[in-house]
């Protein structure tokens, strides 16, 4: 599994605003991103793969919760998930142990044709899941409801930072849609790429690939609320020429 640059980055941003509105509460922050090896184990067989390894009931964790177990022996922590729309565990470990485990992963996995996979591949995975992606759908200057999370935001609980943003964003009716486009030949629409009805500039993609699972070129994109309709035509610009596109129900791919 290769060192992600873009994740390192990503770490640091979140470290730093942390560090930065820390002292409003009695908290201690210590990085413990080197020190640590986090695998995703993914796929129908992950949870299966995974038990022999970890003291805790796997099928019993809800997805997107996680816990402290041992993993070989050894403390580490457990969660049901990983950003690719297929069931799994994410698996964090000292960074000692992370030649042991990977190594028994492998060997455990061989028979029922486990492989290693990069973050490119994980990336068309979880455009198919049609999952927002922090650099892509997510960044500072788009908040939860236009992303399509309002379920990760409780507005009604204790106060927080952003809360007053968010109630603004929630109230806004013209803020964008994140929607799914398929385009009509095998052209893939990049991120930036802009978005069209007719000659009017609707949008912009955020993520864009060949779908492997559906053998046709998809992507994200956020648009005017008003033509976000499933079923909607659009045009997206790629390379100065305009290629045919329709608004899909997301996700579009949901494992079964």
């Amino acid at each position: 599994m290769g060192f992600s640059t873009t994740f390192w980055s990503i770490g640091l941003k979140i470290l730093d605003w942390i560090e930065r509105h820390r002292g409003r509460f009695a908290i201690t922050v210590e990085d413990q991103t080197l020190s640590h090896f986090m695998v995703a184990l993914q796929g129908p067989k992950a949870l299966s793969l995974a038990a022999p390894l970890i003291d805790v009931d796997l099928p019993a964790i809800n997805y997107y919760f996680g816990m402290p177990a041992t993993v070989l022996g050894k403390p580490g922590f457990v969660s049901r998930t990983g950003y690719t729309g297929e069931d799994g565990v994410e698996i964090i470990v000292p960074a000692g142990q992370a030649v042991t485990l990977w190594e028994r992963l492998i060997a455990d996995g061989a028979s029922v044709g486990l492989l290693p996979a990069g973050l490119g591949c994980r990336d068309t995975l979880r455009l198919e899941a049609a999952m927002p992606l922090y650099g892509h759908e997510l960044n500072e200057s788009i908040d939860p409801y236009t992303a399509g999370l309002a379920f990760a935001v409780k507005l009604d609980g204790a106060d927080f930072l952003g809360r007053a943003a968010l109630i603004a964003a929630k109230a806004n009716p013209t803020r964008p849609k994140r929607v799914g486009l398929q385009l009509a030949s095998k052209r893939i629409a990049r991120e930036g790429a802009l978005v069209f009805d007719g000659d009017h500039q609707i949008g912009r993609v955020t993520s864009g690939t060949f779908s492997p699972t559906l053998e046709k070129s998809i992507a994200m994109a956020y648009v005017e609320a008003s033509r976000s309709p499933v079923g909607t035509a659009l045009t997206i610009d790629i390379r100065a020429q305009r290629e045919p596109a329709t608004v899909l129900k997301l996700p579009f791919y949901k494992r079964v």
